[in-house]
């Protein structure tokens, strides 16, 4: 029976990656190529909404495989994508500075591989970390090879937007309402879904924001984008991870610093917020704080207390998160212990050391130190942190360019949200094992392709005559006001 059974799987499993990627194909070739990037962020939100614990997926539809097999859907739907992207166009004529840092930074991680494997490191999780060349590096490829204005003036993003909405106001009203459901069903069981997650609430927080700005600079805000921040930012509470609340604090503090330093010639900087918006929203608001606190202290007869003022609070103030704060010390005081014995190569991937635990009171062996600067430095020595950290700054220097330069204001401040998008991920590498959880890490590359691609669109973008006809060519080209 089982030997009937394989080829049987082997047989459907091809015709399952055939279809994928002649779908790619199809997509490549009909100029969809930004539904590809899209979806991926697509089912990360999916799957994030379902399953709060990245560790704790079943076996299903989000993790398939057998046995010891550790496979994830992003990591197969990167690798067929790549491959149709390659049958539909070819290789690639031309890479420019950036990418080549980060194909360069992908040939390292190659190396701290192989490297894992020749110093006995275990080999499956030196696989598991090896991922990130996926992740990272390919899903930047993918998102990076398409005309940014590809994912808003087909209306793609504002609909991976409406989705994350959707599935962050459900989470809160689950949790807040302290519903979960478990249910044994066939290739998608659910284990506590209703739990609001930290990597789910990073990807909401990253595709609102996109579209949020994008909204800002192409037409008038509505009172229902900025209601639709609202489930949103309580989502990002509820996660009660100081992380990402410092991400969504730094992508506020580069938004906002961006828009008042940077250049104000030409409609570039423009934003469609009226005075009247801005009144309207904080009567919303209002309305929307007197219909959670007011009304449900009065029905109740007990004093007024503010939604979610319990998490925010314990977001700092909690025994647990002292204790945490505490452990992260004593994981980058072994790791600096170790760095030295392998300065410029570093350890490779699946190198494992131990620590105390300060909430256990035991010694734990552990992979990461929760801090994106020594567990690069570790893993792939002094060499792979300046290869990241080079790729990085380019990725950034062009992020800055596009944003004080591109006469199209839409694709500037897209450009601009994504500066404060990757700047969040790095604060949140620095708290959290970004290079270990795979949708932060997904969620990295994506952004820094798309940054990317806003660089290549703005360089292929027809140059605009400079002096009195300047302002008049830029209206045209942007199609602002004439």
């Amino acid at each position: 029976m089982l030997i009937v059974l394989i080829p049987l799987v082997a047989i459907v499993l091809i015709g399952v990656v055939t279809a994928v990627v002649k779908l790619f194909v199809r997509w490549e070739r009909e100029g969809k190529e930004h539904l590809v990037p899209l979806v991926l962020l697509g089912m990360l939100v999916v799957e994030a909404t379902i399953y709060s614990n990245p560790n704790a997926v079943p076996r299903g539809l989000f993790h398939p495989g057998s046995g010891a097999t550790q496979l994830r859907l992003p990591e197969i739907y990167i690798t067929l994508a790549l491959v149709a992207r390659l049958i539909a166009r070819g290789r690639p004529v031309r890479i420019g500075l950036p990418a080549g840092l980060w194909l360069a930074f992908c040939a390292w991680m190659v190396v701290g591989a192989v490297e894992g494997k020749l110093y006995g490191n275990g080999l499956s999780q030196d696989l598991y970390e090896a991922k990130d060349i996926f992740y990272i590096v390919g899903a930047y490829a993918l998102a990076a090879g398409v005309p940014i204005r590809k994912y808003i003036d087909t209306g793609a993003l504002f609909k991976l937007g409406t989705l994350c909405v959707v599935c962050a106001s459900v989470l809160d009203l689950m949790t807040l309402a302290g519903v979960t459901v478990t249910t044994n069903l066939p290739l998608l069981p659910l284990t506590a879904f209703g739990t609001v997650g930290a990597e789910a609430a990073a990807l909401y927080l990253a595709v609102v924001a996109m579209c949020f700005v994008v909204r800002m600079a192409s037409g008038p805000v509505r009172l229902i984008h900025v209601l639709a921040l609202v489930p949103v930012i309580a989502n990002v509470l509820l996660s009660d991870q100081r992380a990402v609340l410092v991400n969504l604090g730094l992508v506020v503090l580069v938004v906002v610093v961006g828009i008042i330093v940077g250049p104000r010639r030409g409609i570039a900087r423009g934003f469609y917020v009226r005075g009247g918006q801005v009144v309207l929203t904080a009567l919303a608001l209002v309305a929307i704080v007197i219909a959670l606190v007011v009304v449900p202290a009065a029905v109740n007869r007990q004093p007024a207390q503010l939604p979610l003022a319990s998490e925010a609070q314990s977001l700092f103030h909690n025994e647990a998160k002292q204790e945490s704060a505490q452990d992260r010390l004593d994981l980058a005081s072994e790791v600096e212990k170790l760095i030295p014995q392998h300065l410029l190569i570093g350890w490779g991937y699946g190198v494992e050391f131990q620590f105390y635990e300060a909430g256990t009171r035991t010694v734990e062996t552990i992979p990461y130190a929760h801090n994106l600067v020594l567990d690069l430095w570790l893993r792939l020595g002094l060499i792979g942190l300046a290869l990241f950290a080079l790729a990085l700054g380019y990725s950034v220097q062009g992020g800055l360019r596009v944003w004080r330069r591109d006469p199209d204001r839409v694709t500037a401040s897209l450009a601009l949200v994504l500066l404060g998008l990757v700047a969040g991920l790095v604060a949140t590498g620095l708290l959290e094992p970004l290079l270990d959880e795979y949708r932060f890490a997904t969620l990295f590359g994506v952004c820094l392709g798309l940054l990317r691609a806003c660089v290549t669109s703005m360089n292929e973008r027809p140059r605009l005559p400079r002096g009195p006809l300047a302002i008049t060519a830029s209206r045209f080209a942007t199609g602002g006001p004439r």
